[in-house]
């Protein structure tokens, strides 16, 4: 079997069990495999597959097709140009996220002290110590494995970032020019996608309409921001308002930096 047909193949396969983003996973799957560029593969279009990687995009193609994650089958996921190691034990980073790394690479800030809350994979607190190589970066996560693969992240990438084990902000000390936090914010009743049974609960949901930990965060926060500190959160737009209530509630400054995200100034 060629590449060219491996992939046709696979791509119907995967849109007849409704993955929307067919053609693409099965490129992902297939370069992993291969351990080449998804362009690499254009070039080699009529290459014949030997029959191991046949074998092996072959059954990595059944796993997506019963919906395990890409990221979880080739083990990694890009975010904000850098890749990341991801497992089953961390949140895979999404796009909609870059806009908190936007927002403060955006801003002005000198020399920040930065504490990424909830860090899973690491790839907020990594990205900003990696693009911000004056600011002073922590990171604190619950599970000690997200933080383990944190940690791993960090030594890959070459960024300077202290990991620190912390139900929020528990275990947390000093305080901080920016708290970042990309919480668990899904509401248990929330229909989800058939992909995320298999990411960690821990990392998704959340009592409260999905904002028992955000309200929780919002409120141990102002002891650890500084003066004009800034607290950039995440959350669905369908909790924007409510979030924004119950921010100038406990007197912060709101600004809703886009669909998914709002930051929440000290007074």
């Amino acid at each position: 079997m060629t590449i060219r047909s491996w992939l046709i193949d696979a791509t119907a396969r995967l849109k007849q069990n409704g993955i929307p983003s067919a053609k693409l996973d099965a490129e992902l799957i297939l370069s992993d495999v291969l351990c080449q560029s998804r362009t690499w593969l254009y070039v080699h279009y009529d290459d014949s597959l030997p029959n191991e990687k046949l074998a092996a995009a072959n059954s990595n193609l059944q796993l997506r097709i019963n919906y395990v994650p890409v990221a979880y089958i080739v083990g990694h996921k890009e975010f904000y140009g850098r890749e990341f190691t991801v497992t089953p034990d961390v949140l895979i980073p999404r796009p909609e996220t870059e806009a908190l790394i936007e927002f403060v690479l955006n801003g002005d800030f000198l020399n920040p002290t930065i504490l990424d809350v909830g860090t899973g994979s690491g790839a907020i607190a990594i990205t900003l110590a990696a693009e911000m190589p004056n600011a002073i970066v922590t990171a604190s996560d619950i599970s000690p494995v997200a933080l383990e693969v944190a940690r791993k992240n960090a030594v890959a990438l070459d960024a300077n970032v202290a990991f620190v084990q912390s139900d929020l902000l528990t275990n947390v000390s000093g305080q901080y020019t920016i708290i970042v936090a990309n919480l668990p914010y899904v509401d248990h009743t929330w229909p989800v996608s058939p992909d995320t049974i298999f990411e960690p609960e821990l990392a998704l949901f959340a009592a409260d309409h999905g904002l028992a930990l955000i309200k929780r965060l919002i409120v141990e926060a102002k002891d650890h921001l500084l003066k004009n500190g800034v607290l950039l959160l995440e959350l669905d737009t369908r909790q924007i308002p409510e979030t924004i209530h119950f921010a100038t509630q406990h007197d912060y400054r709101t600004n809703q930096i886009s669909p998914f995200a709002l930051a929440l100034y000290r007074s």
